[in-house]
């Protein structure tokens, strides 16, 4: 029977939620020895990204990505972290401000899957959808 990364990482998830260091150690090494055993250890990649999904929805953490393009400053932060935990109601938001100079001016908001853009370009291409219906 073929084991997917979602039921590796619900498992590992499982058997390390509110242990001790020692006993987590024990599990990962556990669940090392079962993927060099089945051959799976090309799932070690998909197994994290689905751990840390699992941990993030747990704990109620937000991960999120800005782009704009200069370097934000930390009042803005703040605003936009206190944004996202009152829209994804977190408790903790991580976020990560990359730059990219082909945006005019503005700001894109990543989480997940949700795109906010309220960039100068997304915000013309709003206008340009709107006028042209």
């Amino acid at each position: 029977m073929k084991i997917s990364s979602t039921q590796y990482a619900k498992t590992l998830y499982d058997l390390t939620e509110n242990k001790s260091r020692s006993e987590i150690d024990k599990a990962v090494i556990g669940l090392a020895k079962i993927l060099i055993k089945k051959k799976d250890t090309k799932l070690v990649l998909k197994i994290t990204e689905k751990f840390k999904e699992i941990w993030n929805k747990k704990n109620e953490i937000v991960e999120a990505e800005t782009t704009s393009r200069e370097k934000l400053g930390e009042d803005l932060l703040n605003k936009i972290k206190k944004f996202i935990k009152e829209k994804y109601k977190a408790k903790e938001v991580f976020l990560d401000n990359k730059i990219d100079e082909s945006i005019k001016g503005g700001i894109v908001i990543r989480v997940g899957d949700e795109v906010m853009d309220a960039s100068v370009v997304g915000r013309l291409r709003s206008l340009k959808n709107i006028l042209t219906k």
